[in-house]
C-alpha cells in the first residue's frame, strides 16, 4: 500500500513538473524549462508554484488578448451569447448559414463573408463576434470602416506611404470592412482598394458588411473596368448572409428593456442592454 502511495505521489509530482516545463517553454523561457531545477522539491511547494504560474499565465493571456483586440480596432469582446436570433429573425438568410459563419471554418478555408441588411439588423455585432473568435484562434485581424480605408489610402498616397499601407491591409488574416457602400472612392483610390482585395483573394479572409447594394456601388466607381473583378473577388465562394427585412435588433432590445422596466423586472444582457 505504501509503495502504491509513493508511486502515485511520484506521478503527481511528475505531472506538475511537466506542466511547469510546458508553461515556461510556451513563454519562451527555456532556461526555466529545465527539469533538473524542480527535482527533489516537495509536492506542496511545487503545487503552490504551479498555481501561481497558472494564475499569472491566465492574466498575461487576458492582457495579450485585450492588446490584440485594441490593435485590431475592436474595443470590447463580443461572444455568441450576445447575438440572439431564431428561424424567423432573418427570413431571407439560408438555413444554418449563421451557424456556419460562427464556426469560423471559412477563415481557415480563406473564404470571404458578405453580410447585407438594414441598420440594426446585427451585421456589425456578428462581424465583431467572428473577429473576436478569430483573435482567440491567433489569426491576425483588422477591423475598419470602408470610409476609413478610403481616407487612409488617400492620405497614404499623398504621404508617399501607399505601398506600405496596401501591404499591411493585404497581410491580415482577417480584414473586416464595415459599411462598404458608404465610401465614395475616386479613380486612383478605387484602384488602390482593388489592389487590397485582389491580393487577399483566395489568400486571406475579407468580411464585408453593407446596408446598400454592392453591385450598384461598384458600378458607380470612377473606373468601371474594376467593378467585375472586384465583385468576383468579394463574392466568389463567399458565405452570404442576407439580413434584409430583419427586425431592428436595437429597437427590439429597447422595447424589451422598457417592457421589463414596466414589469419591475430588468434583465441586462452581456451587451449592457435589457433583454
Amino acid at each position: 500500500m505504501n509503495t502504491l502511495k509513493q508511486e502515485n505521489a511520484m506521478e503527481d509530482v511528475a505531472a506538475l513538473i511537466d506542466d511547469i516545463l510546458k508553461m515556461f517553454s510556451s513563454a519562451k523561457m527555456p532556461h526555466l524549462a529545465n527539469v533538473n531545477l524542480y527535482l527533489g522539491i516537495p509536492y506542496t511547494i511545487l503545487s503552490v508554484f504551479h498555481e501561481a504560474l497558472t494564475l499569472q499565465r491566465s492574466k498575461d493571456e487576458s492582457e495579450r488578448f485585450r492588446n490584440r483586440m485594441r490593435y485590431a480596432g475592436i474595443f470590447k469582446e463580443r461572444t455568441e451569447n450576445t447575438f440572439k436570433w431564431d428561424d424567423n429573425t432573418y427570413p431571407h438568410a439560408c438555413p444554418g448559414v449563421i451557424e456556419q459563419a460562427l464556426t469560423i471554418d471559412f477563415i481557415r478555408q480563406k473564404r470571404n463573408l458578405v453580410m447585407s441588411g438594414p441598420t440594426g439588423a446585427g451585421k456589425s455585432l456578428l462581424a465583431v463576434i467572428i473577429a473576436c473568435k478569430a483573435l482567440r484562434e491567433d489569426f491576425s485581424v483588422k477591423y475598419k470602416t470602408a470610409h476609413d480605408i478610403v481616407t487612409e489610402l488617400q492620405e497614404a498616397r499623398s504621404g508617399n506611404s501607399l505601398i506600405g499601407y496596401i501591404k499591411r491591409m493585404q497581410a491580415y488574416d482577417v480584414l473586416v470592412i464595415e459599411d462598404i457602400t458608404f465610401s465614395s472612392p475616386d479613380s486612383k483610390t478605387s484602384q488602390d482598394f482593388f489592389s487590397i482585395i485582389d491580393k487577399r483573394y483566395e489568400r486571406k479572409t475579407t468580411i464585408v458588411t453593407t446596408n446598400g447594394n454592392i453591385k450598384k456601388w461598384i458600378k458607380d466607381f470612377s473606373d468601371n473596368s474594376l467593378w467585375a473583378g472586384l465583385l468576383g473577388r468579394l463574392y466568389q465562394e463567399a458565405i452570404l448572409i442576407n439580413m434584409n427585412d430583419a427586425e431592428d435588433m436595437r429597437v427590439k432590445w429597447a422595447k424589451g428593456f422598457l417592457d421589463s422596466m414596466g414589469s419591475g423586472d430588468v434583465a441586462v444582457n452581456e451587451s449592457g442592454i435589457g433583454d
